[in-house]
């Protein structure tokens, strides 16, 4: 292998950072890009000073920035940089872009690799053809084709690509009119419309009514040959695979059947390497592998814990979305399994309305253990008061007395949830309902009627979060009841009236020496005046360092909270008002169930 070359920095010292990938094989590009689109870093010092903001591919690029690995499939550099420079690269590049993490995890720019489409992208969809018209292609929603024609010399001939064109058409495809391998040489200027393949498989993805489909009686193609062919959208890429055969091969005599039955071989053959496109890039940051687990497909993964990662699924027969929680195979040791069994049976028994529901749970043929729950669209209170800051007081005691719904279910069952916080407590619209909370993450909980349950003291300290726990707990994991969840449920009140955290530390020592031994200020002491004095001293009483000063039961809490929500109401109408003038705010948001612990 011939030596990297040298990276060139763009003024800046984050170049030299990038050295150690010079090596990745097959590498065209490489460019290090901020969060507002700007290149920071790259191999080549032309793409010094552009920016990708403001196109598509940024909108591709944006998962990178929640802590994903994305594939972008091919992209022209001046759809991408834009023309102002002339950069490197004239073929169209594919992307693999990998988050880049400064020293408190924070994902601070991407990481991108770039390779020629025509190198390895192309030759994933290229077969044996020599003695078959069939051809494989990709293409885009707008109906550009995304790798290169097998029929390039023909197309030159026809003036359908320039004499020194690539090969990868820089028009939609359309219908030439004629045969151009036949020696069809398109005339005038007037556009001619899309082939009947491309314009069916664009209209129907965008209006979602399929995604995919096949066309078996002949049309022409974009070389005006006549065709039968199949085309498939491929989830998360923004592109489709075509195949297509000549129709009159397709129905030679006596080959019918043979010949239909490859075309769909050939098809799903074709979907199937361009999807692992990504994943042969992708496996060279980060194993990624979409799976079956019992009667659930995974379709993406939507959060990660400790110790296992959650995936958006459907059920096979019921086809409605569920959120699967699979434990890592690597951490699979028998105090993470008795935990991983432990959380769903336990969690399993409740039934209250605003507790998550588990629909399933076993093992796969491999033993990989998992278990299924309900989806949630809505955000978690971690991302509702990041996003939008404190809240009134009125609908803090609203979600707050749902929360002591679900706990006091629990508590009445013998078990202690013992890692409430605001990222496992999800409110979203649920069965006509606005601001329904629902409670996630039973992975610490504690049976305390049942003397020979296996306490797993030192998981519990590794995965409970320190802000929210309780000092007895800090001191002892293995010393908790349901005041342990009061306590917690005090702080994330706290953080709901203010937008503050309890306790500002520089790190973990300092935070866990303020929960032992500094006393916690009231909401309206850290600037929330408009909190009633019966909420303002319920939260001081549930964050006593001595649990025996604390409220007794939820049942108490709750007590005081309903009195809140009777004097000041958060009516219905008033959550719908909220959700309304943010729509779309949590189309599509995945549970918080694993996100934060695990």
């Amino acid at each position: 292998m011939p030596p990297a070359p040298a990276v060139r920095p763009c003024g800046n010292a984050l170049a030299a950072e990038i050295t150690p990938f010079l090596k990745l094989e097959e590498m065209a590009a490489m460019n290090l890009i901020g969060r507002n689109g700007d290149i920071l870093a790259s191999l080549h010092e032309e793409y010094c000073g552009l920016t990708v903001a403001g196109g598509e591919f940024a909108t591709l690029m944006a998962p990178v920035f929640e802590g994903r690995t994305v594939f972008v499939r091919p992209f022209a550099e001046s759809a991408r940089v834009g023309a102002a420079r002339e950069v490197p690269h004239r073929d169209p590049l594919v992307w693999v872009l990998a988050p880049m993490r400064d020293a408190d995890g924070q994902v601070v720019a991407a990481l991108g690799f770039g390779r020629r489409a025509r190198d390895g992208f192309a030759k994933l969809l290229a077969a044996d053809l020599a003695k078959s018209t069939r051809e494989s292609y990709a293409m885009d929603a707008a109906g550009l084709m995304l790798t290169q024609s097998r029929y390039l010399g023909d197309l030159r001939r026809g003036g359908l690509v320039p004499a020194d064109g690539d090969g990868i058409l820089q028009a939609q495809i359309r219908d030439p009119g004629g045969d151009v391998v036949a020696g069809f040489v398109p005339g005038g200027d007037e556009p001619r419309p899309r082939t009947q393949l491309a314009q069916q498989a664009i209209d129907l993805a965008a209006s979602g009514a399929a995604r995919e489909g096949a066309i078996l009686d002949p049309y022409r193609n974009y070389r005006g040959a006549d065709v039968i062919g199949a085309w498939r959208w491929l989830p998360g890429k923004d592109m489709a695979v075509v195949v297509e055969i000549d129709a009159a091969e397709a129905y030679a005599p006596l080959r019918y059947l043979e010949t239909a039955f490859g075309l769909l071989m050939g098809f799903m053959a074709a979907a199937v390497l361009a999807a692992l496109a990504s994943g042969l890039w992708a496996l060279r940051l980060k194993q990624r592998e979409a799976r079956r687990v019992g009667q659930y497909t995974l379709e993406r993964e939507i959060g990660e814990g400790g110790i296992s990662r959650v995936y958006l699924a459907h059920h096979s027969l019921l086809k409605r979305p569920t959120a699967v929680k699979v434990l890592k195979t690597a951490l699979a040791s028998d105090e993470m399994v008795t935990r991983f069994e432990r959380e769903v049976q336990l969690s399993s028994r409740l039934t209250h309305p605003n507790t998550i529901e588990i629909y399933d749970y076993g093992r796969t043929r491999d033993g990989t253990f998992y278990y299924a729950m309900e989806y949630l669209e809505g955000l978690t209170l971690e991302e509702l008061v990041t996003r939008e800051g404190r809240m009134p007081a009125s609908r803090a005691a609203h979600l707050l007395l749902q929360a002591c719904g679900a706990l006091h279910e629990a508590h009445q069952r013998g078990l202690v949830h013992r890692d409430v916080k605001p990222q496992n407590l999800m409110v979203c619209r649920l069965g006509g309902q606005h601001d329904f909370l629902k409670v996630l993450d039973f992975g610490l909980v504690k049976e305390l009627k049942n003397d020979h349950t296996r306490d797993l003291t030192q998981f519990a300290r590794m995965l409970g979060t320190p802000l929210y726990m309780a000092p007895e707990r800090i001191r002892n994991p293995a010393d908790a009841d349901a005041r342990a969840d009061i306590y917690a449920l005090g702080a994330v009140a706290f953080f709901l009236l203010t937008g503050k955290r309890i306790f500002e530390a520089a790190g973990d020592h300092d935070l866990v020496n303020q929960v032992l031994n500094t006393p916690a200020r009231s909401p309206s002491e850290a600037g929330a005046p408009d909190v009633p004095p019966s909420f303002d001293a319920l939260v001081v009483r549930c964050l006593a360092k001595d649990r025996e000063s604390r409220p007794v039961t939820i049942a108490e809490v709750a007590a005081v909270l309903q009195e809140v929500v009777l004097a000041r109401p958060w009516r219905e109408e008033m959550a719908a008002a909220w959700w309304a003038a943010r729509a779309g705010l949590a189309a599509g948001a995945p549970p918080a169930e694993g996100a934060a612990s695990g």
